[in-house]
């Protein structure tokens, strides 16, 4: 894909709308809701527990916090 070509396929896609301004907001709130609970869930458990997960009671924020890696299971298969 070509600089101009990728520039106004982002362009296009960015919604600076109240729409996209709400639907960002809600995200950013369904996530924070998500990790809240999760840290909760988390800190709930037994340290023999957390050990089998492989984290420490300390590392409960980091793991929580990371962007990168995907914390549900919607596509995962049973």
């Amino acid at each position: 894909m070509t600089t101009l070509a990728r520039t106004t396929n982002e362009t296009r896609s960015a919604d600076f709308s109240l729409f996209g301004f709400v639907g960002r907001a809600a995200r950013l709130a369904y996530r924070a809701m998500k990790m809240r609970s999760e840290r909760a869930a988390l800190q709930a458990m037994p340290d023999h527990l957390l050990k089998d997960l492989g984290i420490s009671r300390s590392q409960i924020e980091y793991c929580t916090s990371i962007r990168l890696a995907p914390s549900d299971t919607d596509g995962m298969s049973d």
